[in-house]
This record gives structure tokens, C-alpha cells and sequence, in this order.
């Protein structure tokens, strides 16, 4: 029987290093070498994007990693990237929008430690990854630790711990134990996959903090930004001083999100955000900032009015499944 065959795209990252003494240094050539055994599972080809760290991603990045997913899709079963940490839920958020109607995996994952260490953590999330790329979950997915989450629901939530990542608002789709499980059901595609293209970068985002001057919005919008993601209180909270004329008067789309790790924002429970929505502001609902942002992005430089663009679950980032 033939073996499932997958595309490791490399753009980098902890995963792909090795540091005997001195700034860590890329692996590409023999990434395989640190993950013996993983031949007898799946036949890989490695395709190498880039080699940044993932603070440099940018959108031209993410379009380059979504372009080569839909180049080679009728040529491998899935794909796993390797990507730095720090960014890997932005880069999975923005590809997610990217690979319309995605009808196989493409699953991102890296590492806390390089794959050379002995004491690392990416060969077993190199093997689990790939084994998530042979499933039946046809999503932008992140692996790490012992689970595989959907991309655009995922955040990174520690810089210490193996289990870097978590997914406040929607269960794992894989759990990786003794055995191999599948809490919760995956999208399936409805229609003809489709390669979409397109962020605009004059955005902002704006963490509220009491005694915070409305001001700050105006001036960012003066500056040029096309919307503004506010992180604010609780369910969405901000002050009733001079916050609600400022979002009406800013005349771009303005998103409220929450500093909290879980729940949701309800704009509306307060009388804060009360105001806020009665001046046209929308809600991030329970999305990760990352999700949120990438929306953002991705809603602005599409041919689409964004108000009904927010309000559409373009890949699960809003819905279950």
C-alpha cells in the first residue's frame, strides 16, 4: 500500500536548529535524520520558503505559505509547516482565510527547543504532526504538545512550558496520547477549493487601559489605519468617557476584543460597551487577537463590506465546526 505522501514547508524557527555554541543555526538539509522511523509511516518531500524568525513573518509570507499549499495540492496527501513560535498563530490564522474550501491538512507545528537537543520537544512534534497530516481533517491546524488545534482558534499561552499552546475557545480536534483521538469534529469542505489572496496592513491594535485618553483612537486613525482592534475590559468593556464619540466619529471599522485569555465579549452587558456598540463598533465575539487581527487584515483587502465580511465564519474561526 502506498504511503501517504506530505510537503514539509520550512520558514524557520526553533525546530529547524541547532546551537552548540553561540546564535542557533538551521538544519534544513537533515531535519529528517532527528525523526528516524517517520520514512516507514509517510514519504516526505521538503520545500524550503524561508528561513526567518518568526517575528519577521509578514503577509507576504503567509500568501507564500497559503500559494505553496495550493501549488502542490493535487501532489501530496498534506502538509506540515515549520514555523517559529512567536508568530505561529498569526501565520496559521491568515492562511486558514487563504485556503478556501481546503479539502486536506495543513498542519503548522515547531518546537520550544531545537530539534537537536536532546531534551527536545520537536521530534515529537515533528512525528505527531505529520501523523496529524495523514488524518481526515481537512483544516489549518496547529500541533503542539500533545494536541492538534484548529489554527484560527489557537493561541500561544507559554514561553516555558512544552504545551505552548492552547485553544481557549474551541476543544482540540486531535489528542495525541496512547492513543490518537478525535474530540471534536473537523469542517469539511462544501464547495471548490479556492486560493484567496489579500491583507491590508494600515491596521492598529490598541490595549485599553484605565485613564486611557480616547484620543489615542483618533490619533491612530488620523494616522491612517483602516480599522482599529481594541483589547478591552472583561466582556468587551471601555470607558464611557469620550470612547463611544470617538468610535463614531472614526469612520473605520472598529473591533472589540478582550484582554481575557477566555470567555467572550457580550457588547451590550455594560454600560460601557453599551455605548460603544450604539456607536457602530463590532464585536471580536470569543476570537484570539491573532484571529481577530488576521480577519482584520484579510476582511480590508478583499472586494467584500466588511461590516458583512465580520459577521461570516470564513473558516471556523466563529463556529464549532
Amino acid at each position: 500500500m502506498n504511503k501517504p505522501r506530505l510537503l514539509f514547508v520550512h520558514t524557520g524557527g526553533t525546530i529547524v536548529m541547532k546551537g552548540d555554541a553561540g546564535p542557533l543555526q538551521p538544519v534544513l538539509q537533515d531535519v529528517l535524520s532527528y525523526a528516524r522511523g517517520l520514512e516507514e509511516l509517510v514519504e516526505v518531500e521538503g520545500l524550503s520558503l524561508c528561513n526567518i524568525d518568526s517575528s519577521d513573518m509578514t503577509p507576504e509570507h503567509w500568501e507564500g505559505i497559503a500559494g505553496t499549499v495550493a501549488k502542490h495540492r493535487g501532489d501530496f496527501d498534506g502538509f506540515v509547516i515549520l514555523h517559529g513560535t512567536d508568530t505561529m498563530a498569526y501565520s496559521a490564522a491568515a492562511v486558514s482565510y487563504l485556503l478556501h474550501q481546503l479539502d486536506r491538512p495543513v498542519v503548522f507545528t515547531g518546537s520550544q527547543r531545537p530539534i537537536a537537543d536532546l531534551r527536545t520537544d520537536a521530534r515529537l512534534n515533528l512525528v505527531h504532526a505529520s501523523i496529524c497530516a495523514t488524518l481526515d481533517v481537512p483544516e489549518v491546524g496547529i500541533y503542539f504538545g500533545d494536541h492538534l488545534f484548529r489554527g484560527n482558534r489557537t493561541t500561544k499561552v507559554s514561553v516555558q512550558s512544552y504545551n505552548a499552546y492552547g485553544s481557549p475557545s474551541l476543544p482540540a480536534l486531535v489528542e495525541m496520547g496512547v492513543d490518537v483521538a478525535m474530540p471534536t469534529p473537523c469542517r469539511r469542505p462544501t464547495g471548490r477549493f479556492q486560493l484567496r489572496r489579500g491583507f491590508e496592513r494600515d491596521v492598529a491594535v490598541l490595549t485599553v487601559f484605565p485613564g486611557m485618553p480616547a484620543d489615542t483612537l483618533r490619533r491612530v486613525v488620523d494616522a491612517g489605519a483602516r480599522a482599529v482592534v481594541l483589547s478591552a475590559f472583561g466582556a468587551g468593556n471601555l470607558p464611557l468617557d469620550g470612547w463611544p464619540d470617538a468610535i463614531a466619529e472614526s469612520g473605520v471599522p472598529i473591533i472589540i476584543g478582550t484582554q481575557c485569555l477566555h470567555g467572550a465579549v457580550e457588547l451590550g452587558r455594560y454600560a460601557g460597551s453599551k455605548a460603544a456598540l450604539d456607536a457602530g463598533a463590532l464585536s471580536a465575539g470569543n476570537l484570539t487577537q491573532e484571529a481577530t487581527l488576521t480577519k482584520t487584515m484579510f476582511l480590508l483587502a478583499q472586494d467584500v463590506d466588511f461590516r458583512d465580511g465580520w459577521a461570516m465564519d470564513l473558516a471556523g474561526e466563529l463556529n464549532g465546526a
